[in-house]
């Protein structure tokens, strides 16, 4: 009887390894099929829809990130609305943060072309990102400061836009800075 126990403990053991291994190597090629996917990504080509459905929440981000780049914003703010429901804590905080950061992104182009109106309800929204971004995570310092040059942002353009279009055109270049007293020091 003690060798048939023996036999059954080293058939358990032998049975458990091979599970083990098997889950381990899955989990690898599902780690080396989300890199290839976001380097596929990285050199400027898309996935596929099936590649996309299948794939792990970092590689949705990183898709997010590159409709971004490739300017397909509304593409790019549905996939961060998506993602900002899903994963754990800290994959939602950094997918609000660049939810905001594309936001804003956009509002400072609006800027550039001297469109205030189309820019501020974008400031707006990079400012509820953010703030949301920290009510999840209160720590995430780079939340806090973008959330601080959008607020210092909002009122310099409520400003410029009550001068008239005249006033605006003639302090076009810089005028949204003037104010600024440089860069923050410290947290906000």
């Amino acid at each position: 009887m003690g060798q048939s126990l023996r036999l059954k403990i080293t058939l358990l053991v032998l049975a458990s390894s091979i599970v083990a291994g098997a889950l381990e190597w899955a989990e690898l090629r599902g780690i080396r099929l989300a890199q290839e996917q976001v380097r596929t990504l990285l050199s400027g080509n898309d996935i596929s829809p099936d590649e996309r459905i299948r794939a792990p929440l970092e590689v949705k981000l990183a898709r997010a990130v590159y409709l971004a780049s490739k300017e397909r914003y509304e593409e790019a703010l549905d996939a961060y609305s998506y993602l900002a429901d899903l994963g754990d804590l800290e994959f939602r905080v950094v997918a609000l943060f660049d939810l905001g950061n594309l936001h804003l992104r956009r509002a400072l182009e609006h800027v550039e072309k001297n469109e205030i109106n189309r820019a501020l309800p974008l400031v707006e929204l990079a400012k509820d990102a953010y703030k949301k971004a920290l009510r999840l995570d209160p720590s995430h310092w780079d939340s806090k400061y973008n959330l601080e040059v959008a607020m210092r942002l909002l009122p310099e353009m409520d400003r410029i836009q009550s001068k008239g279009a005249e006033e605006a055109e003639e302090q076009q270049e810089g005028a949204l800075w003037t104010t600024v007293p440089g860069f923050p020091r410290g947290l906000p």
